[in-house]
């Protein structure tokens, strides 16, 4: 009985093999008919019937007939294919900036030198015509910024406007500036490729700079965005596909846009560069150039001060206390981040410090949600307060409280801050990275006690009453660290 079961399953499969052949066979012509792949697909077919050929044994009854009609068509052997795996291609390479001088310019347009100029008359020529082509530089920069950058990003809608003109800040403001500024220069140079007075023109166009003062406090957030922004993967790809391309010159977008920051800040220079070269004779031009150059400084220091403010509100609103209750008047009444950075206490721990025009807060650095915060560690120091000692080296022990009573390793660069009375709070010893680092850190803060303490006096306080904090060198380590 079993056998006769097991022949009428073979026989059910064979039937239905046999059909799927045909099946198959009908749409493969219909497909293609000179193709070796219908070849294959009927030689896979066949080969299913020969795993069920009558000439195997039916010795095990039933238990064979369950594996013979739940048979599982075997898969054919892929073609193996080369897939050559995808790499980038090599970056082209990177468009070098011509550098050319005024002597470079007059030999491809004139010809030769003027003659008759001295070699004092040479270094001016040369000095304007580096304004001049800096100027040029810098219009290419911008376009390339705000093109390529900017319009590629907003038509991608990779970012939001909002986010754009927090990135990029007045940047439409400034191009036309600088356009201006090569249109007076070269408009102003005579056939013979000499310029002459250019005091005049440049105290006349100074006073457009003002806008870098907006463009210099917006950088704080750019940056800061920017940054946070690289995290999303097509912002990244894009901003290192654009790195990658010749025009960029293999400069990121923000080293593109903090050029403009950079060149902003020379122009004292570039004009007392124009100024040293002109003849004392011509006094209306030297008048000119010092104009220029005291209105340049100007707004310079307004875009300093107003960076400075923005820097200050950017870090305090990244610094947290452990309880939400908790605040510092002295913090918030802060308008000047004086200096920060990484300095480690006695125990090796390392922390972030920052010293605002009112107070010393000493933090480490916390990460929420891909965040970066600062916490405050102990309580902070206001500046009226404030007592820095100069520790020599040798003075402190690297360790725990246990380990400072035994032979522990003296460290260098050490310097003690602390409340001037001790009640009112814990001191801090820190541990600058080299000599260097420390010897910045003690010119930030002997400003900052030195202008406090002159404050102090101007209320209406003798200096023999005032206990103003300073700076002070100690014959030995303090305790209580």
């Amino acid at each position: 009985m079993e056998t006769a079961d097991v022949k009428k399953g073979i026989q059910f499969c064979k039937q239905f093999v046999v059909q799927a052949s045909c099946s198959a066979k009908y749409c493969l012509l219909d497909f293609n008919p000179n193709q070796k792949k219908s070849r294959k697909s009927l030689l896979r077919v066949s080969s299913i019937a020969n795993l069920l050929s009558p000439s195997k044994s039916a010795k095990k009854g039933s238990d064979t007939f369950q594996r013979s009609i739940s048979f599982k068509v075997p898969p054919s052997p892929a073609n193996k294919v080369n897939v050559t795996p995808y790499k980038a291609p090599q970056p082209s390479p990177a468009k070098r900036r011509l550098s050319r001088t005024w002597s470079d310019m007059i030999c491809t347009t004139v010809g030769n030198l003027p003659t008759e100029l001295s070699h004092r008359d040479i270094k001016r020529q040369e000095a304007i015509y580096e304004l001049y082509q800096s100027e040029n530089d810098l219009v290419e920069d911008l376009n390339i910024v705000k093109k390529t950058y900017h319009d590629s990003l907003k038509k991608l809608q990779l970012l939001s406007d909002g986010e754009l003109k927090q990135i990029f800040g007045p940047i439409d403001e400034l191009i036309p500036i600088h356009e201006d500024l090569c249109n007076r220069l070269q408009n102003q140079r005579l056939p013979d490729g000499t310029t002459q007075c250019v005091g005049e023109l440049l105290k006349e166009w100074v006073p457009n700079l003002h806008h870098y003062i907006s463009f210099c406090a917006n950088q704080v957030f750019g940056k800061a965005l920017l940054d946070e922004k690289k995290n999303d993967e097509a912002v990244e790809d894009f901003l290192q596909r654009c790195q990658d391309s010749p025009f960029s010159r293999k400069l990121d977008l923000w080293t593109l846009l903090d050029g403009a920051r950079g060149k902003f800040v020379k122009y004292p220079l570039l004009m007392k560069t124009i100024q040293k070269y002109v003849s004392v004779l011509d006094e209306e031009d030297n008048k000119n150039l010092a104009e220029a150059i005291k209105l340049a400084e100007n707004v310079i220091a307004e875009a300093d001060r107003e960076m400075g403010k923005a820097k200050c509100n950017y870090f305090r609103a990244k610094i947290n206390f452990i309880y939400e209750e908790e605040t510092c008047q002295s913090l918030e009444d802060s308008t000047t981040l004086v200096c920060s950075g990484s300095l480690k206490n006695n125990k090796g721990s390392k922390l972030h410090v920052f010293l605002f025009d009112e107070v010393l807060v000493v933090t480490r650095l916390n990460s929420q949600s891909g965040q970066q915060t600062f916490q405050v560690y102990r309580q902070p120091i206001p500046v009226d307060q404030l007592v820095v000692t100069d520790l020599k080296d040798g003075e402190v022990k690297m360790g725990s409280f246990r380990s400072a009573f035994g032979s522990g390793q003296t460290v260098k660069n050490v310097f003690r801050v602390s409340f001037s009375e001790q009640d009112k709070g814990q001191s801090h010893t820190l541990i600058a990275a080299d000599e260097h680092d420390k010897r910045q850190w003690l010119i930030c803060f002997q400003k900052l006690v030195h202008i406090v303490s002159s404050d102090a006096v101007k209320i209406g306080e003798s200096k023999d009453k005032l206990k103003a904090p300073g700076v002070e060198k100690s014959k030995e380590a303090k305790k209580g660290t």
